[in-house]
């Protein structure tokens, strides 16, 4: 009995705590958007008013349902509105969400894998997810396809869709971000909500502006990925958000061309094979304002071509399940690369303001400017741990440092110019 007293006490002062900033600022700006359209999907449109309560409904749904705090969310889907709204009202909950993509193989393929390691209390597909399930997993939760399993949505329409305050706080577990695989066993980055909040500008540049209303990003990379922290990061801004599921660079190119898109959040493959179409030279790119790319290394050459296809536009991003960012290499630097620093093109830019980067030797011990060894990290938004990995936990963080397992260094600048793995 004491025991369940004392848990009982131990709720009682977390929820007298206030909720997770990351959840209340983000609902916050996207509540200023009333009237807007949020999010476009082939000819839906759905305004920031409906998103916000479809989030709410999911929530309300879910806790009627029994699920609680602390407990999971994984799910298998396309680029839709759906997971937009679900991966929402897993952060009022205060849900650990992992989300992933049915164009994915490794999400595919190792799905089973995650739900095994994840443990979550809930697991989502949506139409294409269940397709590519074929037999469904029982107690499969699916967003609009009933013949798969429990219609959630269904379930949702029934709740108010009135705000509802988040429950989430500062320590609960955000987010389970697993790495590809390319390197080893594929392991769950654990991400808090107080680890939530990237500072991406500098101090002269302010604060991210508002959108005017029109302004729109093409969402083709997947949302699963760091797509996904784009696609929030503009929302929250005021953008609209125009959702592509599968890739194709001719439909790419074209619906840039059509819909004059602004932005569009690029993995470093979609890049080249966008730069590889026949019809880039044709088409009309001077809509674009902003254009990240990254995930894996992009040879120079490619980076050159881009810049004299996009124009000044782009930005290099360094990042990992463990720190979703690191350093960027920024519109300034890509115009200086092309106008007599070409060296800058083999680099991966600058740490992002709250990011510290140190390169050490085999014993940790610290190396001069210029020397390459390990690339050494340490940030407010990096991951807490692996999840239900220890050891692998104590192998990569030390006094609130993460061994990258990264070989680079840097410049004078403090240009960080990647070399390889450990």
């Amino acid at each position: 009995m004491r025991e369940l007293t004392d848990t009982g006490a131990l709720e009682d002062r977390l929820r007298a705590r206030p909720p997770a900033r990351y959840v209340t600022e983000l609902f916050t700006g996207l509540h200023r958007w009333s009237g807007r359209i949020a999010l476009r999907a082939g000819k839906r449109q759905v305004t920031f008013d409906e998103l916000l309560a479809q989030s709410y409904r999911i929530a309300r749904a879910l806790e009627r349902m029994g699920h609680s705090r602390h407990e999971g969310i994984v799910c298998l889907t396309a680029n839709s509105p759906e997971l937009v709204s679900l991966r929402l009202a897993a952060h009022l909950l205060g849900s650990r969400f992992t989300a992933l993509n049915v164009n994915v193989p490794g999400d595919v393929t190792g799905w089973r894998g995650i739900l095994a390691a994840a443990r979550p209390a809930v697991f989502l597909v949506d139409r294409r997810g269940a397709e590519v399930l074929g037999e469904p997993a029982p107690g499969t939760l699916t967003l609009g396809v009933p013949e798969a399993g429990c219609d959630l949505l269904a379930q949702a329409a029934e709740e108010s869709g009135e705000p509802l305050t988040p429950r989430a706080r500062e320590k609960d577990i955000a987010l389970l971000v697993h790495s590809h695989g390319t390197t080893g066993p594929r392991r769950g980055a654990v991400h808090r909500f107080s680890a939530m909040n990237v500072n991406w500008r500098r101090p002269e540049e302010g604060a991210l502006g508002d959108f005017p209303a029109g302004i729109t990003t093409l969402a083709v990379s997947p949302l699963a990925g760091n797509a996904g922290e784009v696609a929030l990061m503009l929302l929250k801004q005021g953008c609209t958000a125009l959702l592509m599921d599968d890739f194709d660079p001719g439909q790419v190119l074209a619906t840039v061309e059509a819909e004059r898109i602004t932005s569009m959040y690029l993995l470093s493959e979609h890049l080249q094979r966008l730069l590889a179409h026949p019809n880039v030279g044709r088409t009309d790119l001077s809509s674009l304002r902003y254009v990240p790319y990254g995930n894996a290394p992009v040879p120079a050459d490619t980076v050159r071509r881009a810049i004299e296809v996009f124009g000044p536009v782009l930005t290099q991003n360094y990042l990992s399940s463990e720190i979703r960012a690191i350093t960027l290499l920024r519109q300034e630097d890509h115009l200086a690369a092309s106008t007599g620093r070409p060296e800058l093109l083999r680099s991966v830019g600058r740490a992002l303001p709250e990011v510290e980067i140190r390169i050490r030797g085999p014993r940790g011990e610290p190396l001069p400017r210029g020397a390459c060894g390990e690339v050494w990290l340490r940030a407010p938004h990096m991951m807490s741990g692996y999840w239900r990995e220890p050891a692998e936990t104590a192998r990569v963080l030390h006094g609130g440092w993460l061994y990258s397992g990264d070989r680079g260094r840097l410049d004078e600048e403090g240009y960080l110019y990647l070399t390889g793995r450990r």
